[in-house]
């Protein structure tokens, strides 16, 4: 017979429903507002996840660097729970290892305002984007500051691994198609 996480669902009322939610947040259960800063902070970085795991999915030659960068993001979810120190240190080593994997990948492109061009580079901004936002979501809040710090390196992660991807970039006035897989790089645009 088949078990539902949220049977409640048939009963037509389950906790929530009134606009409020339980959260772990440093090792205290509270009740909250769904509203609150803190349910904001976990809903950016869910939605972070989400797209990572879905670039990790559809990136092929990013995806050992998404996994990395998704299992750091992932905990640093559980410090932000927990408060357990061993899950930062795991989150800051995941971090680390996404970074070490980054480097080979990096094509010798110019740097500059960059506009995605193929699949793989949209879903790892989208989710650059939403690290990001929960880096400012975070940054509303009094406790877990420290964490601030891997999600400001994540973005940039993201960042540089959406280089590594089909894109557009304008530097010095001049606009350039990159294509870092063929190592093909089309002449500027006029």
């Amino acid at each position: 017979m088949p078990v539902l996480s949220k049977p409640c669902i048939f009963a037509g009322s389950c906790p929530g429903d009134l606009g409020d939610t339980e959260v772990l947040w440093f090792g205290s259960q509270l009740c909250v507002s769904k509203a609150s800063s803190i349910v904001k902070v976990f809903g950016a970085l869910e939605t972070a996840l989400s797209y990572i795991n879905a670039a990790a999915v559809i990136c092929r030659r990013q995806r050992k660097c998404l996994l990395r960068a998704y299992w750091s993001l992932f905990n640093l979810g559980f410090y932000l729970s927990t408060g357990a120190e061993r899950y930062y240190t795991k989150s800051l080593y995941m971090l680390r290892k996404a970074l070490r994997c980054l480097y080979p990948l990096l094509p010798d492109t110019p740097v500059g305002w960059l506009v995605c061009i193929d699949e793989c580079c949209t879903v790892i901004n989208n989710a650059r984007v939403w690290v990001r936002w929960a880096e400012r979501r975070l940054a509303a809040v009094e406790e877990g500051r420290e964490a601030i710090f891997i999600l400001n390196h994540l973005g940039n992660l993201l960042f540089e691994l959406m280089r590594t991807c089909k894109h557009g970039v304008w530097t010095k006035g001049r606009y350039y198609v990159i294509e870092p897989e063929n190592e093909i790089h089309t002449p500027p645009l006029a």
